[in-house]
């Protein structure tokens, strides 16, 4: 990992030339006008369902947020509740020396999220990092909470079966997991809509950033398998989109994550 001089990112497994990035370059200053054409406001309503709901805490990391809306609530949040935590407390709130870490293959869209982040005075709480995903190790047993909002459903299985205990790895014991994404409805009526929705949208990323998953993939079994617990669920969208938190439980065998 490197910091470019005079640049605002760190970069990390970083390809100028990528497809992908191309893509969501070209599609950042148009991509919430693309979200609303397709489905209104139901994906920020899920990326802001649960926040209130987060645990207290000082360092967070998130993971794709695109042009930066849930990133610019979570930065709002503690300006909302109130900075000093108070004894006996009980609301959630990040501490007073917080930080988020946020991750995204786009420059652009790491652009449009310092914007956001800029104009509400909290630029000094943010680390930008640009980057495949992939490519990024997150320091061990080192974040309160880690937020995956619409990005793991990008990724096959054989991807998340690889790059999910990674990821996770950086989510100390304790700490909660934050899954926005979209499911395919219980409603056998919905079901129909939902994997055309589905289709379409996968289809169309496919062809403007190369994106290889065709399938929704689902991920409750390898959450599972990474010592996570889900302890709360809301679900909107037609039953198509689901907002969860997941507390780790433990470390997943597979994943050491150092006391």
């Amino acid at each position: 990992m490197d910091a470019t001089d005079g640049d605002f990112v760190l970069h990390v497994n970083s390809d100028t030339r990528s497809r992908s990035q191309r893509g969501y370059d070209r599609l950042a200053a148009m991509y919430q006008s693309i979200e609303r054409i397709a489905f209104g406001s139901q994906l920020q309503r899920a990326r802001v369902a649960l926040v209130d709901e987060l645990p207290a805490w000082d360092r967070l990391l998130i993971f794709g947020d695109g042009d930066g809306r849930l990133l610019e609530r979570l930065c709002e949040l503690p300006r909302a509740l109130g900075e000093e935590r108070r004894p006996n407390e009980t609301h959630s709130h990040p501490s007073p020396r917080w930080r988020i870490t946020s991750v995204d293959h786009s420059a652009a869209m790491l652009g449009r999220q310092r914007a956001r982040v800029e104009a509400i005075g909290a630029i000094d709480r943010v680390e930008f990092v640009q980057g495949d995903a992939r490519g990024f190790v997150p320091e061990a047993n080192a974040y309160d909470v880690v937020v995956v909002p619409f990005f793991l459903d990008c990724f096959g299985r054989g991807e998340l079966e690889e790059n999910l205990p990674c990821w996770l790895s950086g989510l100390r014991v304790g700490g909660v997991l934050y899954h926005v994404d979209f499911q395919i409805p219980e409603s056998r009526w919905q079901r129909p809509r939902a994997k055309f929705l589905l289709w379409a949208m996968h289809r169309f990323f496919r062809w403007q950033t190369g994106l290889q998953n065709r399938e929704l993939v689902p991920v409750d079994d390898m959450l599972r398998q990474c010592g996570l617990q889900k302890v709360s669920e809301r679900v909107g969208g037609k039953g198509m989109i689901a907002s969860e938190l997941w507390r780790r439980e433990s470390a997943s065998p597979s994943v050491r994550v150092t006391p």
